[in-house]
């Protein structure tokens, strides 16, 4: 039933997503269909991201205020960090608003016993400065205790980032992450001469567009199948990989919900999309059906290749730790571990095993992945290749971060010679 508490929503929202471990976008979607005023859909939008990019500096100054922050419960961490995110970035409503609407939801989430702990210690975080940096320099911290704090990011990533890349790749990355990424579009290739919003474009390279904020059409035209979302990081990956020179048939391996097998329909490839989730691929048929596309779409692991005619090229849009897009999905950050990059790593290992014995002599594969760490991208490529002899690296690209695309994607081309 709709309701009008959309901060209600927000906590709702983020304890899903943190605890329950749902998907960040699948649980806002469906909260949000029980907020009936756009403008609370809104509301509850920006805080939950908002609060997920900053939530490391949020519970720093939380624990700043607290003997022993390791003993509040996760329910009233959550609500104290929404309503710490809009004291200290929104301008809705005046601090003591705020402070009131946190005291009243904790009543309600967890009784009259905890109001006077909310009420005070946001009145007591209102009085610091969240974007200083002395604030989180406070008992002289190491340099990567101190970026995780203000660049709120789990120690380990930060450590990873300083190993792989130095401070100051790690620094620039960090400061991205922060950032809203700008909107990613694809314009359908038989509409694109119908395309008049170029005054909302930051950057355009043929039917691959980055919008910034307020483009009014922009949902208008997803609706009517003119123009898809993806990623502008994701598609210059592909296109700098040579996509539109990829021999054909094309098997997308671990499609997911599709947006790399969209991006080579529309460049009018033949491709075959496979996944192991069904829901992913039900999601991926409606759409190509929106769209007007026609592929081969089937249910399969990659690590057990049901086709057996080989392939020509061989797309491994790869699972992996996702801390390449951390400004578009905050989340992951506090979902992932170590103990995932190496359970990961494995997965793309037996990934790159299974399409070497399937692509074609000749052939190629294209292994792609959204994420930083080398362990997941070079390494493995290193790895693949030295147990590999008849295969060469044909091609290798990674996102630039001068591009301030604010997303990070690694990929290579490997022929089978």
């Amino acid at each position: 039933m709709p309701h009008n508490n959309p901060r209600l929503s927000a906590n709702k929202v983020v304890f899903e997503c943190l605890v329950n471990k749902k998907d960040l976008q699948e649980a806002l979607s469906k909260e949000l269909e029980q907020i009936s005023d756009p403008r609370d859909r809104g509301f509850v939008t920006e805080v939950v991201y908002g609060y997920l990019r900053y939530k490391g500096r949020l519970d720093f100054l939380i624990d700043l205020h607290l003997d022993r922050p390791g003993k509040l419960p996760m329910k009233l961490r959550v609500l104290l960090g929404l309503a710490g995110y809009e004291l200290f970035f929104l301008d809705r409503v005046p601090d003591y608003a705020t402070v009131s609407s946190a005291v009243d939801l904790c009543r309600k989430l967890s009784g009259r016993n905890m109001t006077s702990l909310v009420n005070a210690l946001l009145r007591k975080m209102v009085h610091k400065d969240i974007n200083s940096i002395d604030t989180f320099k406070k008992d002289n911290p190491s340099d990567v205790v101190f970026c995780s704090r203000f660049y709120s990011c789990p120690l380990w990533v930060v450590k990873v980032l300083s190993r792989d890349y130095g401070a100051e790749f790690c620094l620039a990355y960090l400061r991205q992450t922060l950032e809203k990424p700008p909107l990613g579009v694809r314009v359908k290739g038989s509409f694109f001469d119908l395309w008049d919003q170029d005054k909302f474009v930051l950057q355009k390279e043929g039917n691959s567009l980055l919008l910034r904020d307020g483009c009014p059409e922009i949902e208008s035209l997803i609706q009517q199948g003119r123009v898809f979302r993806q990623s502008f990081a994701g598609q210059m990956a592909m296109r700098e990989l040579g996509m539109n020179q990829w021999s054909v048939p094309v098997w997308d391996m671990c499609a997911g919900s599709g947006g790399k097998s969209l991006l080579m329909l529309d460049q009018g490839l033949n491709v075959y999309s496979s996944d192991v989730s069904f829901r992913r691929l039900s999601n991926l048929s409606s759409i190509s059906r929106k769209y007007g596309y026609e592929s081969l779409i089937f249910a399969a692991s990659g690590t057990y290749p049901p086709l057996k005619k080989h392939s020509a090229t061989i797309l491994i849009d790869a699972p992996c730790s996702g801390l390449g897009v951390l400004s578009r999905r905050p989340d992951i950050k506090w979902k992932r571990s170590l103990t995932d990059v190496k359970r990961l790593t494995k997965t793309q290992a037996d990934l790159l095993d299974s399409a070497a014995k399937s692509v074609q002599s000749g052939g190629r594969i294209v292994y792609i992945t959204c994420t930083i760490g080398k362990k997941e991208n070079q390494t493995q490529v290193n790895d693949f290749l030295y147990k590999y002899k008849n295969f060469s690296l044909e091609k290798k690209y990674q996102t630039d971060l001068k591009q301030g695309l604010n997303e990070f994607f690694f990929g290579v081309v490997l022929k089978k010679n």
